[in-house]
């Protein structure tokens, strides 16, 4: 049972025992995992505040083959982005983003792509002032990731272009309509929001611009992106609708 050594990003932790926590959390070098902190409630000596959910730190762990949760040993905290939540709103669209994590990306299977998305999230929404683009921008590449995301610039039926035209999108059917092949039911997506789609697959979070990026712009393209996880997941996000309220 060799110690790892992980750069990782806290997920979620909550008590476990009498003193214990059990946390889960993205590894770098092992993928998602879940582990055991002994001691972590009673003694903050080899954890301290770095168990806090979406902190990035140095984790050192057991794992023991046959075994689902690791033993964490240590921890060290590189980075915190606890103090991005300054709000309840904002709270919630981070939950969301753990949220996600949790749902789509596989327990041990590691993903540098995915691991650098959340670290880039994260960032991104400790220097934004709205939440609304970091937040589009991880559940777009999610989706992305997941290999769930429709094609966005022709009709799947007749193969027209859609230009400058909204299209219309069956979740089910995993692909976009124009308006003469859409079906009762489809839910649209403007032209501008497609442009905004092609933009954050070509750019990183960073080079976007944040300007007029508010909830009205951000629900179109979101309804669109969490439909697409729901159905193929099989799950409802705790945190949407409770998102949807706040908004």
């Amino acid at each position: 049972m060799p110690l790892v050594e992980s750069e990782a990003i806290i997920l979620r932790s909550r008590a476990w025992g009498e003193a214990d926590k059990l946390v889960s959390f993205l590894s770098r070098a092992r993928g998602r995992l879940r582990g055991i902190a002994p001691s972590a409630r009673r003694s903050r000596r080899r954890f301290g505040a770095a168990l806090e959910p979406l902190s990035h730190v140095r984790l050192w762990f057991f794992e023991r083959e046959g075994r689902e949760l690791v033993r964490l040993s240590q921890s060290e905290l590189i980075e915190g982005f606890w103090d991005a939540r300054g709000d309840y709103q904002r709270s919630l669209a981070l939950s969301q983003v753990a949220e996600l994590a949790e749902l789509l990306l596989p327990e041990r299977e590691p993903s540098d792509k995915a691991f650098r998305l959340l670290l880039a999230t994260l960032e991104g929404f400790k220097g934004a002032e709205s939440i609304w683009l970091p937040l589009a921008y991880f559940q777009l590449w999610s989706v992305r990731l997941a290999g769930w995301l429709p094609g966005l610039q022709e009709c799947g039926r007749c193969g027209k272009s859609l230009g400058d035209e909204p299209g219309y999108f069956s979740v089910d059917r995993g692909r976009a309509f124009c308006r003469g092949c859409r079906l009762p039911g489809m839910r649209t997506l403007g032209a501008a929001s497609r442009r905004t789609v092609v933009e954050m697959l070509e750019k990183p979070l960073p080079k976007l611009s944040p300007e007029a990026w508010d909830r009205r712009r951000a629900a179109e393209l979101g309804a669109l992106l969490l439909d697409v996880i729901e159905y193929h997941a099989e799950h409802k996000l705790t945190t949407r609708e409770l998102l949807d309220e706040k908004a």
